[in-house]
C-alpha cells in the first residue's frame, strides 16, 4: 500500500471525525474519497493490519493511538502549506488546497517548521481550520455551522468546511470571506434557508450552504 494513499485515508478520518476517536463508516469515507466501497473496504483492512486503525466490518473505522499521530501530522502539513500558499505566495483561498494535497507528502519536519516559523506559527489556516502545533495539539473552538444561527443576530465568519472552488468562489463573490461580519434577517423553515445581509447587501444562503459555514456570534 502506498505511503501516500495511506496518508490520504488517515488524513480523511482524522478531518471526518474533528480528530476525535468517533467512528466512521466505509459510506462516509468512499464519499469523501471519491472511491467505490469495496476498494475502500479493502484498503481498510490493511490499515488494520497496519495497526493505523481498528476497522470491524458490522461497526466501522476508527483511528489508533499511531493512526492520529501521522493523521496530525499530515493535516498540520496540509495546513501550514495552504497557509504558506496563500500568504506568501498570494495563492487564493480557492486554489490552495488541491496544491496542498500534493505538497502535503513532503514529510520533512524540519521545512514545516521553517514554514511555520516564517508564517509566524499561525493557528488557522486561510479557510479557518485549526493547524495542529508541533506537538500535535489543536486549538479547540466553540464555533457552529451557520445553519444553527438566529434572526436578528451578528455572525463572523470563522471558517468553512466545504474547500471546493466552487463554493469558495461563491462565498468570495458575496464577500463572505474569513472575518467578514453579516446579520442574519430572516429564518425560512420550509427549507432552512436564510436571508442575511453583509455590507448593505441582501444575500440568500440555502440550507446546504449554512452548513458549510462556520460561524460565532458578535458579542
Amino acid at each position: 500500500m502506498r505511503s501516500e494513499t495511506i496518508e490520504n485515508y488517515l488524513k480523511t478520518i482524522y478531518n471526518l471525525t474533528g480528530g476525535s476517536s468517533q467512528v466512521v463508516s466505509n459510506q462516509q469515507l468512499a464519499a469523501k474519497l471519491g472511491i467505490n466501497p469495496a476498494s475502500v473496504t479493502e484498503s481498510l483492512k490493511k490499515l488494520h493490519e497496519l495497526k493505523y486503525v481498528i476497522y470491524e466490518k458490522s461497526y466501522g473505522t476508527r483511528l489508533t493511538a499511531s493512526g492520529a499521530k501521522l493523521a496530525v501530522g499530515i493535516v498540520r502539513r496540509h495546513r501550514i502549506w495552504e497557509t504558506y500558499l496563500h500568504n506568501v505566495l498570494g495563492f487564493g483561498w480557492e486554489e490552495v488546497h488541491e496544491i496542498a494535497e500534493e505538497l502535503e507528502h513532503v514529510s520533512n519536519d524540519k521545512l514545516i517548521q521553517k514554514l511555520a516559523n516564517i508564517l509566524g506559527n499561525p493557528g488557522f489556516d486561510p479557510h479557518g481550520d485549526p493547524i495542529p502545533d508541533e506537538k500535535g495539539k489543536v486549538k479547540r473552538t466553540k464555533f457552529i455551522p451557520l445553519s444553527q444561527a438566529k434572526a436578528g443576530k451578528k455572525y463572523i465568519v470563522r471558517a468553512v468546511s466545504d474547500h471546493s472552488t466552487l463554493f469558495l468562489n461563491y462565498l468570495k463573490k458575496h464577500g463572505l470571506i474569513i472575518g467578514a461580519e453579516f446579520d442574519v434577517s430572516f429564518l425560512e423553515d420550509y427549507d432552512g434557508s436564510m436571508l442575511i445581509m453583509n455590507k448593505k447587501k441582501e444575500i440568500v444562503i440555502s440550507a446546504s450552504a449554512a452548513d458549510s459555514i462556520i460561524v460565532s456570534e458578535k458579542g
